[in-house]
């Protein structure tokens, strides 16, 4: 018996994501462990069994020859695929993995769907596309529709009617570039889908390695540890090229057999090193622009997709070429599936062709009276491509045009002509007269998207060049926009091995944490003037107050009971986060009154400041203008300033409950270890050993332990190990939780506060110190990091929003009374009550 969704799948050549649309409410499937997405490959055991997605990759880092990947390219060709010894036919293992995601989303949503829609590249021709279908076949999948994946990704974007795009799809292995029309329901490819086969995020992983490998010499090939050193580099350079998206320098760690060091990638260098490849897309988008017959001014926008168009040299060479027209979901990997979705519009507007069911093709729009409006000029025409002896049938949409009448396909709306989309802000009747916003003119959605827990859509692809993008907003009418509906991230999932028992937990659905308005603000704060900034649910776009505001009177100052003990803040000023051109800085906030200063004693460079136990003194990490760090103590006077230790990370320092010794990281042989010092000087000691990256450690109360994060196989998670001389070195949160930092332990010992991260979601969790009990505290789909606890344990404080542009937050403990400190526009973060 189907369930009434409908499930939207997309077959990417390295990586394959998925999404339900259930009642019109579009969100994506978490398909992996700790990722939306799984990675396109099968694994072949010893006895025949396939493996897929991250278990296959998982078993084919220690024997790769039994590992099949990017087979989507090969659809087609002849030659068999070897995988473990055996042949397979790329069909065959697109089948599978087609198979694998179909009974994730079974278990998922509690039944099969009720109508599957299936994306293939526009360049595809009838071969191509026949090929697919006998995938399908194979797959058992029943009735599937097919829809290329740039009208996918248009269809994800509420484009108004009449308006052209370009959809710019750069993913793990290859990049397309199409041009497509929407006229009422229908979008027309125009022109030539052009692309660059073999250039993609695996190009750009193995420039970083290359790069890496470069800095190195006097490596020993012949070593038998070599190669499986050299495979956890390579791992730890895709991932230093995904955090170059948000940080604008990494280090890779590396530790092969004769040589342990660090090498430093700054985005700049990185950049370098793909800027070619960059260029050729774009080469290729003014090809694709150039057969569509459509000039750029002509465009209303630029659709991004795939995973690696978050790089942000991808949107930047885009507009210095194009104009502010670039667009993107906060998701870009997630694009295809979730247009997908939106056009498997679930039973009860169409009819689904049954397994077995003739060759006669009856039209949607005759099946059910719910249904009106246009199909895609994509998939004007659909081809039944009926199975031998009764198998299952597939609708496939052919690229052609066709004259006559168009059939209607489920979901769609009659538009009358030239009233633009039934979704757009232009064609809402009834609205009150009042200037247009760019977007608005432009066609595109203002909806919000609809805030769910574990949500993550706002989150920019971006955050680094989040200053830039707001001081050109009012160019950039794209900028922010979301989709009609938000991907909501299940809260957990568990895999396993085999595929068969991969369980998907369905997302909650808890009720929306209201969103306080600004008469609940106890002061609001902006350091650094802001040019631009628009869309904020914090303040009122037409408010002019750039600078900083008068601290609040005692009738405004918030709900009672706000603890008067100051906050430390950082405020930064220059360049963005941690670049040569950033200079942070040290303030006092009183959260009760509002009232600000500048910490005494501190000086530019000063960063992570934390308060002594007893609140006489502060230690704090200072910055040089080398990128050197060393560890600062203070009295809270500013008095007896004294550096205690330097050639230290940019991590934090804490103190210890005596208020007489400190904990800090510092690299020992290349790898970060905790170390403790007392703050008269002597001699520090080393308390970790291990060759995992780590930081934020914190003391617990007792004083006899310290709660830090260590990454064991590329997920960070919270440990406790004594210091007092007792073997206990133990794991508190498990990684299937997803990468956990930034521990924060209340006054009395019985909660950890700590962010959560899940992708690019950030949230603030809590867990009983025995590792019990994981909750979320927050779950606004901005980031949000850093938690602190008010002296008293009954208040909170953390930062949301980008790294650019962090407010401090505070709320109870109990989740009640939340206000914000500061504004979104200025650069303030890392709140520390002690």
């Amino acid at each position: 018996m189907t369930a009434d969704y409908g499930l939207g799948i997309d077959l990417g050549t390295t990586h394959t994501a998925a999404a339900v649309n259930t009642g019109g409410h579009v969100e994506s499937v978490r398909l992996g462990a700790r990722r939306m997405e799984i990675p396109s490959a099968v694994f072949v055991k010893d006895d025949g069994e396939l493996l897929v997605g991250e278990a296959a990759e998982r078993r084919g880092r220690d024997e790769p020859g039994r590992l099949a990947r990017e087979f989507k390219r090969r659809l087609g060709d002849p030659v068999p695929i070897l995988a473990g010894g055996m042949p397979f036919s790329a069909h065959a293992l697109t089948g599978k993995l087609l198979r694998f995601v179909l009974d994730t989303a079974t278990r998922a949503q509690g039944g099969p769907p009720a109508r599957v829609a299936l994306t293939y590249p526009a360049h595809w021709g009838p071969y191509k596309r026949e090929q697919l279908d006998q995938a399908i076949r194979l797959a058992d999948a029943g009735p599937v529709r097919l829809l290329s994946e740039p009208e996918a990704v248009a269809r994800r974007r509420d484009v108004a009617s009449g308006r052209t795009v370009a959809v710019y799809d750069l993913g793990g292995s290859s990049f397309d570039v199409a041009v497509l029309r929407r006229e009422g329901d229908a979008f027309t490819l125009l022109g030539t889908p052009e692309g660059v086969d073999q250039l993609g995020g695996g190009d750009f992983d193995a420039a970083v390695y290359a790069h890496v490998l470069g800095a190195l010499d006097g490596v020993d090939l012949d070593d038998p540890e070599t190669a499986p050193a050299l495979a956890r580099l390579r791992r730890d350079c895709v991932e230093a090229k995904e955090s170059l998206s948000f940080d604008t320098e990494v280090t890779v760690a590396v530790a092969v057999p004769g040589r342990h060091t660090r090498v430093p990638i700054s985005r700049a260098v990185f950049e370098g090193l793909i800027a070619l490849a960059v260029r050729d897309t774009v080469d290729a988008t003014r090809r694709a622009l150039r057969s569509a017959g459509v000039a750029a001014g002509d465009l209303s926008g630029i659709l991004l997709a795939g995973g690696s168009s978050r790089i942000p040299l991808v949107r930047r060479v885009l507009e210095e070429e194009f104009g502010p027209l670039v667009a993107a979901d906060a998701h870009p990997e997630l694009s295809v599936a979730l247009g997908a979705a939106a056009f498997a519009t679930p039973s009860g507007t169409g009819e689904a062709l049954a397994p077995g069911s003739s060759g006669k093709r009856v039209p949607a729009s005759q099946g059910s009276a719910a249904t009106a409006g246009a199909a895609s000029e994509i998939s004007r025409r659909e081809s039944a491509v009926v199975a031998p002896s009764g198998g299952p049938r597939t609708e496939t949409a052919a690229t052609e045009p066709a004259g006559g009448d168009v059939p209607a396909f489920p979901g769609a709306t009659t538009v009358p002509a030239g009233q633009g989309s039934p979704f757009s802000v232009e064609s809402a009747a009834g609205a009150p007269d009042r200037p247009r916003s760019p977007a608005e003119r432009l066609g595109l959605s203002m909806r919000a998207p609809e805030k769910l827990d574990f949500t993550d859509l706002r989150t920019p692809a971006d955050p680094w060049a989040a200053a830039e993008a707001e001081a050109r907003a009012a160019e950039h009418p794209f900028d922010g926009l979301a989709g009609d509906a938000a991907p909501a991230v299940p809260p957990q999932a568990v895999a396993f091995e085999s595929e068969p028992q991969t369980q998907v937990i369905a997302p909650a659905r808890p009720t929306p944490k209201p969103v306080m308005g600004k008469a609940g603000f106890a002061v609001m704060i902006v350091v650094a003037a802001v040019a631009g900034v628009v869309g904020s649910s914090l303040f009122d776009p037409d408010e002019k107050n750039e600078g900083a505001a008068p601290a609040a009177s005692a009738s405004a100052a918030g709900p009672a009971g706000i603890p008067d003990a100051n906050l430390v803040i950082r405020v930064d000023t220059g360049g963005p986060f941690a670049s040569a051109a950033w200079k942070p800085t040290i303030q006092t906030l009183n959260p009760a009154t509002g009232k600000r200063e500048p910490l005494a004693g501190t000086e530019p460079g000063d960063t992570l400041p934390r308060w002594s136990n007893d609140r006489s003194m502060i230690a704090l990490t200072h910055r040089n203008p080398k990128g050197t760090n060393e560890i600062v103590v203070m009295d809270r006077d500013g008095s007896n300033r004294r550096k205690l230790v330097g050639g230290v990370t940019g991590g934090r320092v804490v103190w210890a409950p005596d208020n007489r010794t400190l904990a800090y990281i510092k690299d020992e042989d290349g790898v970060p270890q905790i170390f403790t010092m007392p703050i008269d000087g002597g001699r520090a000691e080393q308390i970790t050993v291990s060759g995992n990256d780590k930081d934020d450690p914190v003391w617990t109360p007792d004083g006899k332990s310290i709660i830090y994060w260590t990454k064991v196989d590329g997920v960070r998670s919270l440990w406790k190990i004594s210091v007092s001389g007792v073997s206990d070195n133990r794991a508190i949160t498990n990684p299937d939780l997803g990468d956990a930092m930034d521990p924060a332990i209340s006054p009395d010992g019985r909660l950890i506060l700590f962010t959560r991260k899940i992708d690019n979601n950030y949230d603030i969790w809590s867990v009983e110190p025995d590792g019990s009990d994981a909750k979320p505290v927050t779950s606004a789909a901005d980031r949000e990091m850093d938690p602190t606890w008010s002296p008293d344990g009954a208040w909170l404080a953390y930062v949301r929003g980008d790294l650019n542009h962090p407010a401090v937050v505070i709320e109870r403990a109990d989740g009640t009374g939340e206000q914000t400190l500061t504004k979104g526009g200025a650069r303030e973060g890392h709140p520390c009550w002690f």
